[in-house]
């Protein structure tokens, strides 16, 4: 009956055996030295994001943790216990970037470095790897949680702390100016997000030219978190999605009713599935044990072989 539930409700194909009460017993040889016994693999069942955006999914080995993507096939990632690859779906192989002395905190990447803020500080290297990791701190204000890799400098925030900027590789730590109460959102824009969660932000501030943008929350909609030009909110619990300006107003039942952050490329929220804003398009994240992690344009699950099953966002093409 469980089999048959399953093959209904996940789409699985499943074979059940009865075993026959007159069977004889038969005895198993001892297996021959050497002789490697046969591995059956049960098939990988299909999610619906492999569905809606099967160039994007690919498996890993297990032995990896997704940090961050990079881009269409490389993912970085975490080797235990401190090393940083990068694995490109590509050619199924990784190559070494760095091996640290403690995992790192929040970590960032583009095509040319790795940047991450650990214990007060900050520290990058090289994406080519053969370099040694260099450091620099103090870094200003508790718990980072925002960090970003952008042609020759990285830059980083902390909750209404203010943005901070480094330029590579010899720079000094030094906070942008007006960034004053901002958070980082995708540079060059900053945001006045609130602590409270229930709170709405009232302008999004660009630091590289200092145009303002006020964002207006829809009527009812609380908790609003943005990027450049779309927002996710709570109305009456029901998740919501937005224009800065308040319009092209959506309802998301299918989202959490909390989205969380600032969206992926200013286009991918993710909730209990992947709302694509560009293409007004919800995809459900169905994996077989209804457990995934989630880190900047990547997602994962546990695949039934052991490895990890990956959503690469930035493998995703342009809606038309």
């Amino acid at each position: 009956m469980l089999a048959a539930v399953c093959a209904v409700v996940l789409g699985w194909v499943a074979v059940v055996l009865w075993p026959s009460p007159t069977a004889p017993v038969i005895s198993t040889p001892e297996p021959v030295i050497g002789t490697p016994e046969p591995v059956i693999r049960t098939p990988e069942p299909v999610t619906a994001v492999e569905r809606r955006w099967p160039q994007a999914v690919f498996t890993m080995p297990e032995r990896y943790r997704p940090l961050a993507a990079i881009d269409a096939t490389r993912v970085l990632v975490l080797a235990a216990p401190a090393t940083i690859e990068v694995y490109d779906s590509a050619t199924g192989r990784a190559s070494l970037v760095a091996t640290l002395s403690e995992p790192p905190g929040r970590v960032a990447a583009d095509g040319e470095w790795v940047a991450w803020v650990g214990e007060r500080e900050v520290g990058f290297v090289p994406l080519r790897g053969g370099a040694k990791p260099v450091r620099q701190g103090p870094v200003e204000g508790e718990f980072v949680d925002r960090i970003q890799v952008v042609g020759d400098q990285v830059v980083w925030s902390a909750p209404v702390g203010g943005v901070w900027r480094l330029d590579l590789p010899a720079g000094m730590i030094e906070q942008i100016a007006g960034s004053d109460g901002l958070q980082l959102v995708s540079w060059p824009w900053a945001i006045d997000e609130p602590l409270d969660l229930r709170g709405n932000p009232t302008r999004l501030v660009n630091l590289a030219t200092g145009r303002t943008v006020p964002i207006k929350a829809a009527r009812g909609v609380e908790g609003l978190r943005c990027g450049p030009t779309w927002c996710s909110g709570v109305r009456d619990g029901d998740a919501v999605l937005q224009r800065t300006d308040g319009s092209r107003l959506r309802v998301r039942r299918g989202l959490s009713e909390q989205v969380g952050s600032a969206p992926f490329r200013d286009r991918f929220f993710v909730g209990l599935g992947v709302y694509d804003a560009q293409a007004d398009e919800l995809v459900p994240i169905e994996p077989p044990d209804g457990e995934w992690s989630e880190a900047p344009g990547v997602i994962s699950w546990k695949a039934r072989d052991g490895g990890v099953r990956v959503l690469n966002l930035a493998a995703v093409p342009p809606a038309r």
